[in-house]
């Protein structure tokens, strides 16, 4: 299977000499169990982590004890590049699934920055259209309804599960517990299986165990009408040209 490079390739068609540049951040790769932690909030930030398979969740943890799951990692993200600005690393990195990552330490990106400028602003981009999506899930916690936020956020899922690889005939697979939905989406697991109830008796879709398949993507949609539209998946991106040569 290739590698999921469709992230790095947003906004800045790769060259040969940078698939090169990605395939050596590949060759450093390690297996992580489910419920492995990555890293955790408040250690040293050492680096990054491009995620080569399986699923991670990004999140933060409350005085109380609670925890709010601020991001779901699919093939093809990478992990903990807000944290680049900290010595301390904001958020906590848990594989959700059996993972593969791949370490990428602070070295590496810095001479990414100072020598391949191309690249550079391609991770760039992408961590901003990363920041619109952030901005667009807050919208959904504080002005929407159960309802509303677990639809928006199974259309958005199966945006970028198709950009992966992971989604065939409006299927995809969500590993995710409903403690973990609940966690991401600011509600209780109790309100979390009377939604996903709500969304089985609809029709629009239907679930067995993780598999999702969407029935009536645009009757799902119609659902999310109050939602700001999601910029961060469905607008045409800004591109910056095709590469001349293998520079």
């Amino acid at each position: 299977m290739l590698p999921p490079y469709h992230r790095l390739e947003e906004f800045v068609p790769l060259t040969p000499a940078e698939i090169r540049i990605a395939e050596g951040w590949t060759s450093s790769k390690r297996s992580v169990k489910r419920h492995h932690i990555i890293r955790r909030e408040g250690d040293q930030v050492a680096g990054v982590f491009f995620l080569l398979a399986g699923w991670v969740g990004s999140s933060v943890m409350l005085r109380d004890g609670r925890r709010q799951i601020v991001k779901v990692h699919l093939p093809g993200d990478m992990l903990g590049f807000p944290s680049l600005s900290l010595v301390h690393a904001g958020e906590t990195l848990e594989a959700l699934t059996d993972a593969v990552i791949c370490p990428i330490p602070n070295a590496v990106i810095g001479k990414l920055l100072m020598d391949n400028p191309r690249l550079a602003t391609g991770l760039f981009l992408s961590t901003q259209k990363e920041r619109v999506a952030l901005m667009q899930k807050l919208s959904w916690l504080g002005a929407t309804s159960a309802l509303e936020r677990m639809v928006a956020f199974l259309l958005d899922l199966y945006d970028r599960a198709k950009s992966s690889g992971l989604a065939k005939e409006n299927r995809f697979e969500v590993p995710l517990t409903q403690q973990q939905l609940g966690e991401l989406l600011g509600l209780t697991a109790v309100h979390v299986n009377r939604t996903l109830k709500r969304l089985d008796s609809s029709g629009l879709l239907e679930r067995r165990k993780a598999l999702v398949r969407l029935i009536d993507i645009e009757g799902l949609q119609k659902m999310t009408a109050n939602i700001p539209p999601c910029f961060a998946h469905h607008d045409a991106w800004v591109r910056l040209g095709s590469p001349s040569s293998d520079a």
